[in-house]
């Protein structure tokens, strides 16, 4: 028996309309809408936990360092485009710690990825300093877990209508505890964390943790 022309289109599903695949187009962006923020909290996690494990190993590159230099910290610049004494510039802490950032993770890798906090895209400071991490030049030349700096004068002057009333010289010693003493600290709020500063720190005593905002 010849089947109709009618009879086929009969055997055939109906397709989807054009309201109903609008409809489930709406509800695929919607779902993507709720899921993009969970997605971005679990990259800024991610991003965060390489950031600390990075600034973990250049504090046992530092301790290394020390090892094999008599205790002694190495000497760099704290912002090397803009170096302390432009006649006398020091190197920058990536060139410092070149031959000691691998051996701080077990391998021999000497590749200088382990200065790049892999949220530093804005200002770029990895590409114009050598690190995306903050070198406390404070600490150049001195002793690991030293924890005083040389003494210093403090000058206090007293004035009245111009004139000097009062003066006097007083000496204090600086403290550098191990437990509050920076190694390194993000060059920018790369982590923001609201109320605190959205940056880590490696403190000398190998410890990492989020740099507190100071007292109101």
């Amino acid at each position: 028996m010849k089947l109709r022309m009618t009879d086929r289109h009969e055997n055939h599903p109906p397709g989807f309309t054009l309201v109903e695949l609008l409809v489930v187009l709406a509800i695929i962006g919607i779902l993507a809408a709720l899921l993009m923020p969970a997605l971005a909290r679990a990259k800024n996690r991610a991003q965060n936990t390489v950031c600390v494990s990075q600034l973990r190993q250049l504090g046992m590159a530092v301790r290394i360092y020390s090892d094999d230099n008599n205790q002694l910290m190495p000497s760099a610049e704290s912002l090397p485009t803009i170096p302390m004494d432009p006649a006398k510039p020091l190197p920058r802490i990536c060139d410092a710690l070149s031959s000691y950032a691998g051996r701080s993770s077990g391998t021999t890798n000497t590749s200088g990825a382990v200065f790049k906090c892999p949220c530093d895209t804005g200002a770029s400071y990895y590409k114009n300093e050598g690190s995306s991490y903050e070198w406390n030049s404070d600490l150049n030349g001195h002793r690991i877990d030293e924890t005083r700096h040389s003494d210093v004068k403090i000058y206090s002057i007293t004035m009245v209508n111009g004139e000097v009333t009062q003066q006097s010289e007083d000496q204090k010693t600086l403290l550098f505890p191990p437990t509050t003493t920076p190694l390194f600290l993000d060059y920018g709020e790369f982590h923001p964390r609201p109320p605190k500063l959205g940056k880590n720190v490696v403190y000398m005593d190998d410890h990492v943790d989020i740099l507190a905002l100071p007292p109101l």
